[in-house]
């Protein structure tokens, strides 16, 4: 082989190197633009349980807040209850979280499927008051150190919701779980919701199921 014949093998070489060179910078300035368009719009749903106890009145309410920097589209959610399945009624989730004997409480209600949540928004999807009775307020503190003592299994809720770009999350209210999981699509809520929930929480079967 001459040296022009090598020559002109290593400017081929040569070409082919640059050519994955420009392809790999292509793609990594892709992913980058692509990662940097996600951060720009990049919503985060925190939850709250919202407790006032006192003489001037008692209070709950479940609350989202949306901390991140882009609009969050509510797409599903899901509440699990202990030894009473999944429900979508924050009424239910104010009933059992709240001693049965304090009565029929004041409540109003807020639509939660397919709200869409700006940045710094704050929803409160059921609110419930009660009078400020000595007797009232002493039940409700009880309650709550049950939950904080471990004594009562807590009721979990699930939020599926989505960017502008279609990327989507979980968000819960367990504490073991406070970074949102992304998914592929809200049609995964269940099967994430299975899956946060660790063996030491899981639901009771309801009653039905028992007997």
């Amino acid at each position: 082989m001459g040296n022009g014949s090598k020559a002109e093998m290593l400017i081929a070489v040569c070409a082919v190197i640059s050519s994955i060179a420009a392809v790999y910078i292509a793609w990594d300035q892709a992913r980058v633009m692509r990662s940097q368009e996600k951060a720009d719009v990049w919503p985060i749903l925190q939850t709250t349980h919202q407790t006032d106890v006192g003489e001037n009145g008692n209070i709950y309410a479940f609350e989202l807040r949306n901390a991140g920097v882009g609009p969050a589209l509510i797409d599903n959610y899901l509440i699990r209850i202990p030894g009473e399945g999944d429900t979508q009624e924050f009424n239910k989730l104010v009933d059992y979280l709240m001693p049965e004997e304090m009565g029929v409480p004041t409540r109003a209600n807020t639509s939660l499927s397919g709200r869409v949540m700006r940045q710094g928004d704050k929803l409160s999807t059921v609110r419930a008051a009660w009078p400020g009775t000595p007797d009232i307020t002493e039940a409700i503190q009880s309650r709550i150190d049950e939950f904080l003592a471990g004594e009562r299994q807590p009721a979990e809720v699930f939020i599926c919701y989505c960017s502008i770009l279609d990327d989507c999350w979980v968000t819960s209210t367990m504490t073991d779980n406070l970074r949102p999981t992304e998914v592929k699509a809200c049609t995964e809520l269940t099967s994430v919701a299975n899956k946060l929930m660790p063996p030491s929480t899981e639901m009771e079967k309801p009653k039905e199921a028992q007997e």
